[in-house]
């Protein structure tokens, strides 16, 4: 028996110090310094609490969502990712949704990853990125800030009979937190009319209730349930969700809940989504890498 507890006790420190740069114990089960209620408050002051884009389209238009990178020094199917969307004339633009970095300091890695190359891409095609709880870990929110800015943000797409709205929402720390909430049920109120269809970007799944990862898991049931119901009563269209590293598209009280599987390099199916929006909603097509 002591001999069991001392193999298992020198498992541990090897584990440990051999992944130090990947695995925060701290962050997997005590919240970061910073919390959910501070970035937003500090997103919505960046942003001056103001659409950060308004892009020009047709009726009906295409755009591109991956998620789940985890960026460490290899970002292959990233590149590749933004790539085939800037050198698809069709594509207005692209997003991921959260957990870009995989390590300590990989921040600049992801940002290398989706920045626009002149010389392999056509388009500089604008993407637009999520906050994940691989990307507060060691303390990462400060450079997560710094290089991509605010996690709580919305944008518009305009064309000539109307406008249709997308939000991004900070689930990382497995909640949206009482301020974040409160925002977004007067934010849909107010302007949810304005616009055609509406699009809420969040990296956590609503559905898959896991508790494996404490503090940045997925949200908890009562928290899913007061979202499902704001969005089914302000008609949201559509969420894209990601964390679960897995594929599933449901619908849920009139609003369509679609989880993207991973894009990470070590995946043995990555795969990302191209997404039809028009008049009739959302049109889906998967694709592999």
């Amino acid at each position: 028996m002591l001999q069991m507890v001392r193999s298992l006790f020198f498992l541990i420190c090897t584990i440990i110090l051999t992944s130090c740069d990947t695995v925060d114990f701290k962050g997997l089960f005590v919240p970061t310094g910073d919390s959910v209620d501070s970035r937003f408050e500090q997103s919505i002051s960046l942003n001056n609490n103001q659409a950060v884009a308004t892009i020009e389209a047709e009726d009906s238009y295409l755009f591109y969502v991956c998620t789940d990178p985890h960026i460490d020094d290899s970002y292959r199917n990233l590149r590749n990712f933004s790539t085939l969307l800037r050198n698809d004339s069709t594509a207005l633009f692209g997003v991921v949704l959260g957990d870009c970095i995989e390590r300590r300091n990989a921040m600049p890695n992801y940002v290398e990853a989706i920045e626009y190359m002149q010389d392999i891409q056509t388009y500089n095609t604008p993407i637009f990125s999520l906050i994940g709880n691989h990307d507060l870990y060691f303390n990462g929110w400060e450079d997560y800030y710094r290089l991509l800015g605010a996690s709580v943000y919305w944008f518009e797409v305009k064309f000539s009979t109307g406008s249709d709205l997308f939000i991004s929402l900070d689930s990382a720390n497995g909640t949206l937190g009482k301020r974040q909430l409160n925002w977004l049920r007067e934010f849909l109120a107010t302007n949810r009319n304005k616009y055609r269809h509406c699009v809420v970007l969040t990296h956590n799944n609503l559905f898959y209730t896991d508790n494996s990862q404490t503090g940045s898991g997925n949200l908890p049931l009562e928290e899913t349930a007061v979202l499902t119901d704001l969005f089914s009563r302000h008609k949201v269209t559509a969420c894209f969700q990601g964390h679960d590293h897995y594929r599933e598209d449901l619908m849920f009280s009139g609003v369509r809940y679609t989880v993207i599987g991973t894009i990470r390099d070590d995946s043995a199916s990555p795969e990302f989504l191209m997404v039809r929006m028009s008049n009739n909603g959302t049109d889906y097509q998967w694709v592999k890498l």
